[in-house]
C-alpha cells in the first residue's frame, strides 16, 4: 500500500481532474477530461474492492473480488497509458505547466485522490486478512501472485 501511495503521490500532472471548476481553455479541459477517465475506472475499482470484500464470506468470495479489481486495475493502467502516449510532451500539456489553474486542478485533485487512498487502506488490510486466513486455498494462492503482478504494473505506470 505504501508503494502504491507513492505512486500516486508520484504521478503530478497526469492526475489533474476530479474537480476542474477552474476556467480552463477547451483544450486543457480535454486533456483533463482525458486523463480523468483512467482514474475513475481505478478508484471505482477500489470502490467495488470495499464492498466485496465486505461481504465476503469464502475464499470463493475472495478470489472473485481480488480477480475484478485485477481486471479493472489492469484496464485502468492500459487506458491511463494510452492517454499518457496521446498527449505527453504536446503543447497543451506544456502550456499547463505555467498555468496557475490548471495547477489548482491539479492541487485539489492531489488532495481528494489522497483521501480516497487513505480511506482504501482498510479495504486492502482486509482483502490481506482475508488473504492469509483463506491461505491454504490454491485460488488464494493464484490470486496473490496476480494481485502482487498488477499492483507492481500499477506502480510502473510513468507519466
Amino acid at each position: 500500500m505504501q508503494s502504491l501511495r507513492k505512486f500516486i503521490l508520484s504521478a503530478g500532472l497526469g492526475l489533474l481532474l476530479l474537480r476542474p471548476g477552474y476556467a480552463l481553455d477547451a483544450d486543457q479541459k480535454a486533456v483533463l477530461d482525458a486523463y480523468k477517465k483512467p482514474w475513475d475506472i481505478y478508484i471505482n475499482a477500489m470502490q467495488a474492492l470495499e464492498n466485496s470484500i465486505k461481504s465476503a464470506n469464502n475464499d470463493e468470495d475472495v478470489v472473485k473480488a481480488a480477480d475484478k479489481f485485477c481486471d479493472e486495475a489492469n484496464r485502468f493502467v492500459d487506458e491511463y497509458n494510452d492517454v499518457r502516449e496521446k498527449y505527453q510532451g504536446s503543447d497543451v500539456m506544456k502550456s499547463m505547466d505555467n498555468d496557475a489553474e490548471a495547477k489548482k486542478n491539479i492541487e485539489d485533485f492531489m488532495t481528494d485522490l489522497r483521501k480516497k487512498i487513505q480511506d482504501s487502506k482498510g479495504t486492502f488490510d482486509a482483502l490481506k486478512s482475508d488473504l492469509t486466513k483463506f491461505s491454504s486455498s490454491p485460488e488464494i494462492k493464484r490470486v496473490q501472485n496476480r494481485l502482487a503482478s498488477t499492483m507492481n504494473r500499477i506502480q510502473l505506470v510513468e507519466l
